[in-house]
């Protein structure tokens, strides 16, 4: 599997007022998110819908990746470290 980028990789908000969408908001362009964590602390992806109300989150340990999809383009995502960056991507392959 190889990955194309949507855009540039970003920090990501640690509030959930500031949470990003991370990508435009056109229908049927949902990407995949990529998270990394430059930390050395385990930190949380938080996964909210348009009203901000959370609909999941899940723990990225230290110095790991993960990919998450979006299932609107519309939703909005933070985490509760400063050391975590994402980044839109494409799955190819």
């Amino acid at each position: 599997m190889s990955l194309q980028l949507y855009n540039s990789e970003i920090d990501v908000p640690t509030t959930a007022a500031g949470a990003l969408l991370f990508t435009e908001n056109i229908p049927d362009e949902t990407p995949n998110i990529r998270f990394s964590n430059y930390g050395a602390t385990d930190t949380k992806i938080y996964y909210l819908n348009s009203a901000g109300v959370e609909i999941g989150c899940v723990t990225l340990r230290a110095g790991a990746d993960i990919i998450l999809h979006k299932r609107r383009t519309y939703h909005k995502f933070w985490a509760d470290g400063a050391d975590v960056r994402a980044v839109a991507v494409f799955q190819i392959g």
